[in-house]
């Protein structure tokens, strides 16, 4: 017997499919050649249904950025698990370059609209800086565990090197992105891993 889904399983069902859609056109056009309507002929939706579920370009991706950034960080802790530290930092690292350069189109749509949101106002700008801030975050309570299990240069400026690790993920995010024949996944990933430890590391008379 089949059961009957509720109207609220619909809507997200509905809004899954929006999404998905949405983010693979962005991924394949970029925001700016991607229309409402072009997003729900993708998903088998009228142009009304869009309008309806979201009203503006600009609340979809809100919407999107954050259902990408639920995407990455329930991966990312699932892959993390008992890790503290650095090694927890390390995992959240390479999720994020294996999401990227992976299949789902969440996984990297977030890297495409921060690169266009620069060129935008304040107001598209917003949610992006509030993903970076989040991520700013995590990498330096990663820091700091790492500093208090003394794997980590205790005089390190946290903040500071939270932005520079986030940087440099985002940096070699973008360039699998624009050039994939650059470089090699796995080479990119063993690369950050490297970069970090050594941005990070204890000095040797500590």
């Amino acid at each position: 017997m089949t059961t009957r889904r509720t109207q609220a399983e619909r809507r997200a069902d509905s809004e899954q499919r929006l999404l998905r859609a949405a983010a693979e056109l962005i991924v394949e056009r970029g925001m700016e050649n991607t229309s409402l309507a072009d997003i729900g002929r993708r998903a088998g939706a009228s142009h009304a249904a869009v309008n309806h579920r979201f009203g503006s370009k600009d609340e979809l991706v809100d919407r999107l950025i954050e259902k990408a950034g639920l995407f990455h960080g329930n991966i990312a802790l699932a892959r993390i698990g008992e890790r503290t530290g650095l090694d927890a930092l390390l995992q959240l690292c390479d999720s994020y370059l294996a999401l990227v350069d992976g299949p789902n189109p969440l996984g990297r749509v977030h890297v495409v609209l921060w690169s266009e949101a620069i060129a935008h106002t304040a107001e598209r700008r917003a949610a992006h800086s509030e993903w970076d801030r989040q991520f700013r975050a995590v990498v330096a309570a990663y820091l700091e565990d790492a500093i208090a299990e003394g794997d980590v240069d205790p005089g390190l400026g946290v903040a500071d090197a939270a932005l520079s690790i986030v940087g440099t993920v985002r940096g070699i995010a973008m360039q699998l992105l624009l050039d994939p024949d650059a470089t090699e996944l796995e080479t990119a990933r063993r690369t950050v891993a490297v970069l970090v430890r050594d941005a990070v590391k204890r000095p040797a008379s500590a």
